[in-house]
C-alpha cells in the first residue's frame, strides 16, 4: 500500500511538473522505472525514525531523505540515462545539464531542495498511514 502511494505521489508529481513550462529538465516520457524508484524512496524514507527513533527531528529525516533520494537518483540515472536509454535509443528520462549546479546532468542542487520538502511530506504520510491502516505507533515529531 505504501509504496503505491510513493509510486503515485512520484508519477503524478512528474506529470503536473512537466505541465510547466520551460520544464526541459524532463526529455522523456514519464518512466515506470522512476515511479518503482518513488515506490521504495517513500518505504525507505518510512524507516528513518524506525531506525533513529522519534527523537530525531522532522527537518533532519527530511534533510536525510532528500539526500538519499538524490543519491538513489543519481545511480538510477546513470543506468537508465547513461547505459539503458542509449542502447535501447530511446530519449533520456531526465537531463539537468542545463541546471546551474548540475553534477553529470543527473542531479542538481535544486531538485535536492525539492527532494527534502517532498521527503517532509512523504514522512508525514507513511507515518500517517502506518498508524491508521498497519496500527503502528501514533506520530510524533519534535523540531529540534
Amino acid at each position: 500500500m505504501i509504496f503505491c502511494v510513493g509510486f503515485t505521489m512520484y508519477q503524478t508529481m512528474e506529470g503536473i511538473w512537466k505541465t510547466f513550462p520551460p520544464c526541459e529538465a524532463f526529455v522523456g516520457a514519464e518512466s515506470f522505472t522512476m515511479g518503482i524508484l518513488g515506490g521504495l524512496a517513500i518505504l525507505l524514507i518510512g524507516q528513518i525514525n524506525k531506525k533513529f527513533s522519534w527523537s530525531i527531528p522532522i527537518w533532519v529525516q527530511a534533510l536525510i531523505g532528500g539526500i538519499g533520494i538524490t543519491v538513489a537518483e543519481f545511480f538510477v540515472g546513470l543506468f537508465m540515462n547513461k547505459w539503458l536509454c542509449p542502447l535501447l535509443d530511446k530519449p533520456l528520462i531526465w537531463d539537468y545539464s542545463m541546471l546551474p549546479g548540475n553534477f553529470m546532468g543527473q542531479i542538481c542542487p535544486q531538485f535536492t531542495v525539492l527532494w527534502i520538502v517532498l521527503s517532509f511530506v512523504s514522512i508525514i504520510v507513511d507515518d500517517f498511514l502506518r498508524w491508521k491502516i498497519y496500527g503502528e505507533e501514533k506520530p510524533r515529531y519534535t523540531w529540534y
